[in-house]
């Protein structure tokens, strides 16, 4: 934590889709961020929904009851003020209703909110959704506030290599929309270099794009013993676990996981865990049961705090991507994996950045997406070399502390703030 007694207080707005006690990669990304930045004297404010992903519908309600008659309502989270606004639950599967609520979302988040955003300094924004950059631009407006639009997932490139998005007409329209988001923007932050070429292609602004790589809080996802109530109640203890915890999305590649689930079924010592929820999860259960597979454990989505105990309780943890994910994206499980001090063995195009970080941090392996023969052997490799398995382990942790902490994090966009500031005010002038 820096000392600068010369460094301005700052009035910080997080813009995202997500917050907890929503369960995700999106949400526990900003909600490290503003215990970082809150530690550091500045004023955090979230603007967010009522919670509606990967939550029970009960919590929903329960939060749509806070509401009462109001459009919004702003609470305090572990110092945090969050403001939540009123909307819809909507189905995951429910993808044409999902594309319409990018911008209700967008507009509801200004439209019932502007009130108590009057002294904002400046704006970072999650995407996607990309409509979001519309309810910073509108902020900016209304405060002068300059923002921030941190770019997570390259949309809508993903969901064209993926073939949720076909119609023509769509894309256009979607592709219309980013490159309007990008070139509003006062800044634009990305998580990798690839990610970087994949913008500046788009604005054609390079020298607005900065990368700033994702992070994770090291203190709250540490190493930690298999000897927990979440290995014990679930009867892992005594088993080899290689584990998935996270979306059952289209991105994530979950057959790859029963493929190789199969592949290993006369290991009896090797058990998988699946933890999440997503319109893949039907699919899934489906597939296991055609395999008639005994070795796989599947669990609802569990709780930011009881979500490190998944990770104490596995020898292993995997990332997928399915092929067809072409953008450069990594996956923020990783992160948590490698900071839980155990290996990782991911499966995605080779190309990508995510390889290039694991072989970096010498933190697991990396095989083509898809290939479960490969995976197997990766597992096996782990299974049968303890030694091997606890020294990646410990690449993993170390490379987190070194680099992707949230404190570095943290610092790069405190400098980027106030850089920000002075641009916008001498632009303003």
């Amino acid at each position: 934590m820096s000392n600068d007694s010369d460094k301005k207080r700052l009035s910080v707005l997080l813009i995202n889709n997500y917050f907890p006690p929503e369960v995700g990669a999106a949400s526990h990304l900003y909600y490290y961020l503003a215990k970082e930045l809150l530690k550091r004297g500045h004023e955090v404010t979230v603007l967010t929904g009522i919670p509606r992903y990967n939550v029970d519908k009960s919590v929903y309600n329960y939060y749509l009851g806070k509401l009462k008659n109001n459009k919004y309502f702003s609470e305090i989270v572990e110092g945090i003020k969050v403001i939540r606004v009123k909307l819809p639950f909507v189905e995951r599967n429910q993808l044409f209703r999902r594309g319409i609520e990018h911008f209700e979302i967008a507009s509801k988040l200004f439209k019932y909110s502007k009130l108590p955003l009057k002294n904002v300094d400046i704006s970072l924004v999650y995407s996607p959704p990309l409509t979001l950059y519309w309810t910073a631009k509108k902020i900016r407006k209304l405060t002068g506030a300059p923002y921030i639009l941190n770019v997570q997932d390259l949309f809508p490139q993903y969901a064209i290599d993926l073939g949720v998005l076909k119609n023509k007409f769509i894309i256009s329209f979607f592709k219309n929309i980013e490159k309007k988001a990008y070139c509003s923007a006062d800044l634009i932050t990305v998580h990798s270099e690839n990610n970087k070429k994949y913008v500046n292609n788009i604005t054609e602004q390079q020298e607005k794009i900065v990368v700033v790589e994702n992070w994770i809080d090291n203190n709250l996802i540490t190493p930690g013993s298999k000897d927990n109530e979440f290995a014990i109640e679930n009867q892992l203890t005594d088993k080899f676990v290689v584990s998935f915890a996270g979306t059952l999305g289209f991105a994530q590649d979950i057959e790859i996981i029963i493929k190789t689930a199969n592949e290993l079924k006369d290991y009896n010592e090797i058990v998988f865990l699946i933890v999440g929820d997503g319109v893949k999860k039907s699919e899934s259960q489906i597939l296991i049961e055609k395999y008639n597979l005994k070795n796989i454990v599947m669990l609802p989505t569990v709780t930011k705090e009881k979500y490190p105990l998944v990770l104490h309780s596995s020898d292993i943890s995997l990332a997928t991507l399915h092929k067809n994910v072409k953008t450069p994206t990594i996956p923020s499980k990783i992160l948590s994996i490698m900071s839980a001090g155990i290996p990782i063995i991911a499966s995605m195009n080779l190309n990508g950045d995510a390889p290039k970080l694991i072989e970096k941090a010498n933190a697991g392996y990396t095989v083509p997406a898809g290939d479960y023969k490969s995976m197997s052997e990766k597992i096996l490799l782990l299974f049968k070399n303890k030694e091997l398995k606890e020294e990646l382990g410990k690449n993993g942790r170390k490379y987190i502390e070194e680099n992707l902490s949230v404190r570095t994090a943290a610092d790069k966009y405190e400098k980027l703030f106030q850089e920000v500031i002075k641009t916008s005010k001498v632009k303003h002038s």
